[in-house]
């Protein structure tokens, strides 16, 4: 069993493949943390708890140790412990304050879903139920562990059994507090077009957020952050990754105040959310995910990666071959024609390209950004033969069509917006702000959401469509829903991010065969729930190659290759003005899903063959980038390289990249050290030669030093069969 309680010792024990989750219930049957790490065999650890300070207590009778001064499993809020709560209730009376104590626990073998949010499948799950008596309310704590990872999912579910409705004001989905405060912290900030750069620093006192109040989770800081040991590096010291399944606005919290302790918590965005909690009533968290490792950040991105992909996401797709496709957007932009398109299908028909996207554009008055979104019918001025004549050809040259949508967001001049001009949040006192001249839909109203299921599912059953790119290009900004009383306008950001789910699961149950990829101005909203419904996400609107090095690292702290979706575009490139070589570009995409977003007019006939010999080369490395391990080798957030591996989980095959960032005069030979491989086996490299893999580990690669600016070196290892 991966789940044990201690009667005697009162004690849970959750074991996972190389790591132990421990607490207890203390005298007074609040849940006390006691170890969480390196696996250990049970052990009666309450001796931890001894010579824990007394204070602030009801009574003399039954003074108790200070929950300042305790470990916690759930923090609450007042009652002496003075950190961040991990849930705040408010009730008829106008208290704050409640008292979670133990009452009883079950151990469920079949994981349950969470209603209306996605969460990992499977995993043996502790429901741990806690009972505050002055108020009638049941707190059911969620811990899924897996017997063949190091992770540990948590929630919390609230039910209200008393008299009256309660408010909740915050609910964490875990919170941990950890018997020390010597670590290193790392985030992943960022912006448009420059996500999840990774920062490392040290745990101050006070409070460290990673947070978002824009209605997604953001281009300016992803769910995740992680805690590790001051010398932890890619390859040694303990690890402990916390990400949130959510893609609406979130925090995540590490705060080290007192006693050497550091308390980590994370969930809904406590800023202007509230739930009206009616008598019978419940509420359910999303989920996080905790995840440990002894060996380094590689191990704990590892870790992440294959939980991701046995347990996240869509198991349809998770190790299908991804299309290599060609979208228009780079080439074309709003100008185009049924013949522009049809001539880019023909140029790309021999390059092995398998999947044409249709971009912006193709509906409504869609001729620039000011008009049309909302209005999901083809623009027959533009495509005259409507979308079938585009789809034929598609089919004529060996092709599938793929079609991109913004359902969550509607223009001012559309035809939607003057037929329901209350289904935009807008606030009734204030002019709604326009980002991108657009607003975005009331998905807190199941009334647009039935609307926009309608629409989007008479398109994809009427023309035949195998991809969806779904994109979102602007934040919430008044955070209020007409279909909303007034005591529930603290509800809208999560409502609208449950009308989000209820869509995408709707379409994906719907159309099981349509390969969804999400986007969000690119890379604002890559999280772990979007991945439950799109197995890949357009990881940045930077498609530029030495910038991809940056952002895509620092994805990979918590996502897997597979998830990560990467072009070849256009140079100088539209973002950054940068021109780097074809190859360059071809071989950072290759460490992604890749797909192409070039003029295909423009380019000459050695451009298409090196697109035809990427893609020869793609289809014979793109189970790796499915399955296999990765191994970070050079960071570009600390030097002028970037380089990674990743190797098959057999160890006989793997896939070696590296950019020089900038050139220098009389630099030096820049060796790497490969890693993942077996030091026993010979592993032959194309025009290079044949190593051992404890030669390739231990002293590593050479390389020229006269490499230009962003020049890379990309590769094939194989096993040598003996």
């Amino acid at each position: 069993m991966s789940i044990r309680f201690h009667e005697e010792h009162k004690t849970f024990y959750l074991t996972g493949k190389e790591s132990s989750y421990i607490f207890s219930l203390n005298e007074q049957g609040f849940l006390t943390h006691l170890h969480y790490g390196k696996r250990i065999a049970e052990a009666d650890l309450r001796y931890l708890m001894q010579g824990i300070d007394f204070a602030n207590s009801p009574s003399v009778e039954d003074c108790q140790p200070s929950l300042n001064a305790i470990p916690q499993e759930y923090a609450l809020y007042g009652r002496g412990d003075y950190r961040s709560p991990s849930i705040l209730i408010k009730t008829q009376s106008g208290s704050r304050l409640t008292e979670f104590r133990y009452q009883s626990y079950q151990i469920v073998k079949e994981k349950p879903a969470i209603k209306g949010m996605p969460s990992l499948r499977g995993g043996e799950t502790l429901i741990v139920t806690l009972y505050d008596k002055i108020n009638g309310l049941e707190l059911d704590l969620y811990y899924t562990i897996y017997e063949e990872q190091s992770a540990v999912a948590r929630r919390a579910v609230l039910k209200n059994k008393g008299t009256a409705p309660v408010s909740i004001l915050k609910i964490s989905s875990f919170s941990i507090d950890f018997a020390r405060n010597d670590f290193d912290l790392i985030s992943l900030p960022g912006e448009w077009a420059g996500e999840r750069e990774i920062e490392r620093q040290p745990l101050r006192r006070g409070i460290f957020e990673a947070s978002s109040l824009r209605g997604h989770t953001s281009h300016q800081y992803n769910p995740f952050f992680a805690l590790c040991d001051k010398s932890a590096n890619e390859d040694l010291g303990e690890c402990y990754g916390f990400n949130l399944a959510y893609s609406g606005s979130f925090t995540m919290k590490a705060e080290s105040v007192s006693h050497g302790f550091t308390r980590v918590n994370g969930g809904i965005n406590e800023v202007d959310f509230a739930w009206k909690l009616d008598v019978g009533e419940e509420f359910e968290s999303p989920e996080a995910i905790l995840v440990y490792s002894e060996k380094g950040l590689n191990k704990l991105s590892q870790n992440f990666h294959d939980l991701y992909r046995e347990y996240f996401i869509n198991p349809n797709f998770v190790f299908k071959k991804r299309p290599v496709l060609l979208n228009n957007w780079e080439s074309t932009y709003f100008d185009f024609t049924e013949k522009t398109l049809c001539d880019l299908i023909e140029k790309a028909k021999d390059t092995g390209i398998d999947t044409f996207v249709l971009d912006d554009g193709w509906f409504g008055k869609r001729n620039d950004d000011w008009a049309g979104l909302g209005d999901w019918t083809v623009n027959t001025d533009k495509l005259k033969g409507g979308l079938k004549t585009v789809i034929e050809k598609c089919k004529e040259c060996g092709m599938k069509f793929g079609l991109w949508f913004e359902p969550e967001m509607v223009n001012e001049n559309s035809d939607l917006h003057r037929a329901h001009p209350d289904w935009h949040i807008a606030s009734p006192d204030l002019e709604s702000c326009r980002g991108r001249h657009q607003w975005t839909l009331d998905f807190a109203n199941p009334e647009v959401v039935e609307y926009i299921k309608g629409v989007m599912s008479d398109c994809l059953e009427q023309n035949e469509i195998s991809y969806v790119k779904w994109d979102m290009n602007r934040p919430m900004t008044e955070f209020y829903s007409k279909a909303l009383p007034s005591d529930r306008q603290e509800e809208t950001a999560h409502r609208y991010i449950l009308g989000v789910y209820e869509l995408a699961e709707y379409l994906t149950k719907k159309f099981p065969r349509v390969f969804f990829e999400g986007c969000a101005g690119g890379g604002g909203r890559f999280d772990p729930a979007m991945l439950y419904y799109f197995p890949q996400i357009w990881t940045s609107d930077n498609s530029d190659a030495t910038a991809r090095t940056y952002i895509q690292y620092g994805t990979s702290l918590c996502y897997p290759l597979s998830s990560m979706s990467g072009h070849v575009s256009i140079c100088p490139n539209h973002q950054t003005g940068r021109v780097t070589p074809i190859q360059s570009r071809m071989d950072i995409a290759s460490f992604c899903a890749t797909g192409y977003e070039l003029n295909l007019h423009a380019l000459q006939k050695e451009d298409f063959d090196k697109i035809s010999e990427h893609i020869r080369f793609y289809n014979g490395i793109h189970e790796l980038i499915l399955r296999g391990d990765l191994y970070r080798l050079r960071s570009p957030f600390e030097g002028n390289y970037f380089s990674q591996m990743v190797v098959s989980k057999d160890k006989k095959k793997a896939l070696f990249v590296m950019m020089k960032m900038m050139a220098k005069a009389n630099d030096c030979y820049p060796f790497i050290k490969l890693k993942g491989l077996d030091g026993n086996t010979e592993y032959e490299i194309a025009g290079m030669g044949t190593f051992r893999g404890d030669v390739l580990m231990n002293v590593g690669l050479r390389f020229p030093k006269n490499l230009l600016d962003f020049e890379t070196r990309c590769f094939v290892l194989n096993a040598v069969e003996k």
